[in-house]
């Protein structure tokens, strides 16, 4: 299973490796550069010392004025590894060192140059030509010093001599191999601090999250009152505790509204069923008592349950389906009468009337059936539980592009706390629950049809106990 930790872990060691390989390839051809240079300027040296021996007056007998064989004294100050050899400008050797096997390239150029001899030795050689105005480097110049005669031919004081000098690689290599081998060992070392650190960091950087996930782990549905604590976490994780805790605010209320429902479920559906079965068992017993008032108190009952799961598959309907804000333009004045139809009767028996104030031309957008059951709903409820002889009033306030749509009557039985509970399922006044007439669903299903539609559907208790039902479009 990929993990973040692994996943860090490997690009940091990755990219770590990557760096120490550009810093160590640097490192080492620095180096090497290095021990180049100066093996270079060694055999430079050297070939001075050699041209000094050879040079005409370099001393001894049988030097004056000649150039010479440097001598097996040469080979004797400069050392057994070293190889020299030098020509006269005629191209004859001049001498060269006891332990030369083949030629040394003579120089054709100041550069040194990596060479393999005729032994298969691999040396590092470097050349230079001098008297005769033909100096490469760190000997006499053109216009004078002891190494310039009068130009002549042959080794007489007026010619020159070109001098190599060779040096095997063994030693550098070896340098080299171990600077090598240095510099593999601290990397791996390295390597392993670095993984061991990132290991440590990386832990102690994700413990929140670990912190997080046990408390995840500890969350049921008996402990969604707790929430996630913020207190030391890092400021990258702040906003995902802050957007966990308002997840557990909506489940904690969720919980409970489905607690409450089921609660309140059983307890609807308890008093009819009861009832029901009450007026089977007498009618079982006493077939030649009850009568029809009996059947019809069945009846009652029946459909008091069959008003619960109507309303219950509506909710349910509601929920899935949503057909959103959008549709053709109605008239709201045909629609609000249309809709008092079928409440008026309840109403005329409590006095209650309606006026509408609702423009003919005023318009709203939307599916109608389900406008049909908002305010079918909202005007039912007006209906049964206005205060008798009072008057329910539908009236339309223009908020920006779509109308605010407002059902008011008085409700003198309401306390203002229970305003917020208006739309919860099951809720009825204190004074409703009595009444075998309602399952308390209504204002929830017209709320339901509000989210539908992209609406809100808001409720005010205002002075005198005048109550405003709100339809606001978002």
């Amino acid at each position: 299973m990929k993990t973040i930790r692994g996943r860090l872990t490997r690009w940091f060691l990755v990219s770590l490796g990557a760096l120490w390989l550009v810093a160590g390839a640097s490192v080492f051809f620095s180096y090497r550069a290095g021990l180049m240079a100066g093996m270079e300027a060694e055999l430079r040296t050297m070939c001075r010392q050699v041209r000094s021996a050879a040079m005409p007056g370099g001393g001894g007998p049988g030097r004056g004025g000649r150039w010479s064989d440097p001598g097996p004294e040469t080979a004797e100050v400069l050392g057994p590894e070293v190889l020299w050899q030098a020509w006269r400008p005629d191209g004859a050797e001049l001498g060269r060192s006891p332990n030369l096997v083949g030629d040394l390239p003579r120089p054709a150029d100041p550069r040194a140059r990596v060479v393999t001899l005729a032994d298969g030795t691999r040396v590092m050689t470097a050349g230079n030509r001098f008297g005769g105005g033909r100096h490469f480097q760190g000997g006499p110049g053109a216009q004078g010093g002891p190494g310039r005669g009068p130009r002549g031919a042959g080794g007489g004081p007026g010619g020159g001599v070109d001098v190599s000098v060779a040096r095997p690689l063994d030693e550098l290599q070896a340098k080299l191999l171990r600077m090598l081998l240095v510099l593999l060992g601290s990397g791996g070392v390295l390597g392993l601090l670095a993984w061991w650190w990132v290991r440590f960091v990386l832990r102690d950087g994700l413990s929140p999250l670990r912190r997080i996930a046990d408390e995840i782990a500890g969350i049921d549905g008996a402990s969604l009152d707790g929430r996630f604590g913020d207190e030391g976490l890092p400021g990258e994780l702040q906003p995902v505790v802050d957007r966990l805790n308002r997840l557990m605010d909506r489940l904690e209320a969720s919980f409970a509204r489905e607690r409450r429902f089921s609660a309140d479920l059983a307890h609807e559906m308890r008093t009819p069923l009861a009832e029901a079965k009450a007026i089977a068992e007498s009618a079982v017993r006493w077939p030649e008592e009850g009568g029809m008032a009996a059947w019809r108190d069945m009846v009652a009952s029946v459909e008091r349950m069959e008003a619960v799961v109507q309303s219950m598959l509506q909710l349910a309907r509601l929920e899935r389906e949503s057909p959103g804000g959008g549709g053709e333009a109605f008239p709201l004045a045909a629609l609000v009468d249309e809709l008092w139809s079928p409440h008026a009767a309840v109403a005329r028996a409590r006095g209650v009337t309606l006026r509408s104030r609702v423009a003919d031309d005023s318009l709203v957008a939307g599916d109608r059936a389900w406008w049909g059951h908002l305010l079918g709903n909202l005007l039912g409820n007006a209906a049964e539980y206005a205060d008798a002889g009072s008057e329910v009033v539908v009236s339309t306030r223009v908020d920006g592009e779509r109308p605010t749509v407002i059902v008011a009557n008085r409700a003198g039985g309401l306390r203002a706390e229970e305003v917020g509970q208006m739309f919860d399922r099951f809720w009825r006044a204190d004074e409703a629950r009595g009444e075998g007439t309602h399952c308390g669903l209504g204002l929830s299903l017209a709320s339901a049809c509000a989210e539908a539609l992209g609406l809100r559907l808001e409720a005010e208790l205002g002075e005198d106990h005048l109550l405003e039902m709100r339809v606001v479009g978002r």
